[in-house]
This record gives structure tokens, sequence and C-alpha cells, in this order.
């Protein structure tokens, strides 16, 4: 499956997963995991229990970064308090129709706010020394504010937060944390800390069986007491994708997640498109295509999977999504009901951003061709 622009420079991905993964490398010894929380009192097999602590109202001024590594000990103090949520949207209605990323040691996205953008999602959560303890992949974040203070700011904005675990930056925790008890204590720890409504996982089942089956029982776990606390754990996936859809071992690892008990709200694709007639096709392509690979896996109606999927195209450079193409993707997404969009790699044009967040009209093409015979227009 081609991916290879599902990977990102500091803010944005790269073009390749290749080239990611090589530079990643050689990078290593100068960007180093980031720490979060260290080990809670007895361990990471034990869950640390949830404590208030004052909250810090943002003040919009930007502030140097720490000198020391920030945790999410850190953050949790920062944010400890948050408004109090809304009724959540049952499963299979998201909550949000356009998803911001943000790197967590990456330089400030204003025009995401500016846009209207309220849901994000800011990785990653990766697996730190020792396998167990969960990091924030990368150095200290640039632009002056720390994590603690960007989700500080943007919680006084009325936007949520989902803390995204794996990436292509490091290993997600089910990977290296062969301990089911202490793989739930280290996920336990990033929830209470950052206190999300939902968590993403960018991560899939090429770490194989093992890793997919410690994953899913943890996830479904932390929904269940979710549920018993009466704040239940919203959970997504982001998975590459091409014109083939998911790859296989992804669609088990949903069927997995599924069979063991968790709740996935939404999975997202990420498709890398680049300039030319074939980059919407390219996504009408693979949507189609997963939606019925998640129907299967997630054991819903095909037409109901429109709701459970999200489209994020991949962009290697800012023009590869123009004003046009973003209003017949806005276009896509109204017809087809699908749950939400977003943007990742090279950001678009501010234009581009207010067309993909604001509401589009079913009756506007996605495409110029003719209809195929499944009833979705092919470019």
């Amino acid at each position: 499956m081609d991916s290879a622009r599902h990977s990102r420079e500091a803010g944005r991905p790269p073009r390749s997963l290749v080239l990611l993964a090589s530079a990643a490398l050689v990078a290593g010894t100068g960007a180093a995991l980031w720490a979060l929380p260290a080990a809670p009192p007895g361990g990471w097999d034990v869950a640390p229990a949830v404590t208030s602590a004052p909250t810090t109202t943002p003040t919009g001024e930007r502030t140097p970064a720490p000198a020391t590594p920030e945790t999410l000990v850190a953050a949790r103090q920062t944010v400890a308090s948050p408004a109090p949520p809304g009724a959540a949207p049952p499963y299979g209605e998201p909550a949000a129709g356009y998803r911001g990323f943000l790197d967590a040691a990456g330089v400030p996205r204003p025009e995401l706010l500016d846009a209207g953008v309220r849901s994000f999602a800011i990785g990653h959560v990766v697996a730190g020394p020792g396998g167990c303890s969960p990091h924030w992949a990368g150095a200290a974040p640039r632009g002056g504010n720390s994590v603690a203070a960007r989700i500080a700011r943007l919680r006084a904005d009325g936007g949520e937060v989902w803390p995204a675990f794996g990436g292509p930056y490091g290993q997600e925790l089910s990977v290296t944390c062969e301990n089911p008890a202490r793989l739930l204590a280290a996920y336990r720890h990033v929830v209470a800390a950052l206190d999300p409504s939902g968590v993403d996982f960018e991560a899939g089942g090429s770490a194989g069986p093992a890793a997919v089956h410690r994953r899913a029982a943890a996830i479904a776990r932390l929904q269940r007491d979710a549920r018993a606390r009466g704040r239940p754990l919203r959970v997504t996936f982001t998975l590459p994708a091409s014109r083939l859809g998911l790859e296989r071992a992804d669609q088990e690892m949903l069927r997995t997640a599924r069979e063991e008990g968790a709740e996935i709200e939404s999975v997202g694709l990420l498709v890398p498109i680049a300039s030319g007639v074939s980059n919407l096709h390219d996504l009408a392509v693979a949507a189609r295509t997963a939606r019925l690979q998640i129907a299967a896996a997630l054991d819903v109606p095909p037409d109901r999977a429109w709701r459970r999927m999200g489209l994020a195209p991949v962009l290697a450079g800012s023009g590869d999504l123009g004003p046009g193409e973003a209003g017949r993707l806005a276009a896509f997404r109204a017809r087809n009901g699908l749950g939400w969009l977003s943007v990742r790699g090279a950001r678009p044009s501010e234009q581009v951003l207010r067309i993909l967040t604001g509401p589009a009209s079913p009756a506007s093409p996605v495409t110029t061709s003719h209809p195929t015979p499944d009833g979705h227009p092919s470019p």
C-alpha cells in the first residue's frame, strides 16, 4: 500500500514513510524523546489516582519553553479542571466535522482556531525508555509554548484535545510494553494526566498479533472504566490508506479491537495526494474501498460506514489542494455523510482550510466525469 506521504517533518509529514523512517534513524541522536511522567509510585503496574490541582488560566502570551523536559503530570496540573463537557454524541456520530492535528514539538497553528476548528489530535505519544513509559515524540516544543500551555489555551477557546498514540516517530506502547498490566497502567496515566474526551491511535496491525491483542484489551478496559466513571472515552484510529483501501493487517486489527470489546468511533484514512488531475480521484477511490472494509471490520451496515470514517489527504505541497478541490471534497463529505475531514502534511491555504471547515452543499460535484457503477463520481 502506498502510504508514502504519511510522515512528517517538524509539524508536517514528509513525502514518504520510508524517507521518514530513514530520517528518524539519522536524527535519533539529536531528537530525544520528550519525557512524559515518570513511573508513578509503585511502578507502572499501579494505576495512578486522579487528583485535582489548581488550573492555570492561559494569558495568551508566549513563554519560553521549560529548560527541563515537561511531563504529563505538569500538563495535568495545568488542565486539571476543564470545563464540563456537553453530552457526547453516540458512536457513529463523530463530534466534529473537521479534526485539526497538532505536533507536540511543532510550531503553533493559530490558523486552525481562526478557521473555527475546535477538535484537535495532538501527537504523538510513543514508548520511552523501558518500553512502558509514555513520552512525547520529538524534542521540546518550538514556538515558545509548552504542550501544557497549548492544551490550556485550546480548551479555554472551547476546543477538545485528543492525545494520539503511535505515529511515525517512535513505537506505540503496545509494541514495546509486553506486560498487559503495565500497558494498561501507561494508557491510564496519559488519560488521567490530560483528561481527554477521547484518544486516537495512529497505529495499525503491522506490529503483529500479540501487540494488537494487548492494545485491544487495554482499550476495552479503559473504556469500561471510563463508562463506570460516567465519562465515556471515545476512541478513533488513524491509518494509512491507498486506492486498495486499508492494509489487511489493519483490517484485522480493527476487527480484533471490536471483538475484544473496544468501541471504535471512527477510522481516519491518511491518503497521500499530489497536485494533478488524479488527486481527488485517489481520495475517492480510497474512501469507497475502505468503506466496505471498515463496515466488515466494525460489523456495521455499509451505508452506515461513511459516518464511521474520516478522510485526511496528506499533502506534499500546499498547492496540492486548491480551493476548487477543497470545495469538491467538502461536497463529497456532505453528500455521503462522511464523518470528518482533516489535512496532514503541508499546510493548506487559509482559504482551503475555511472551505473544509465550513458548510458544503451536497449538490456540488466532487468530480467532472461520469458516475461509477456504485453511484459515486469518479474524477
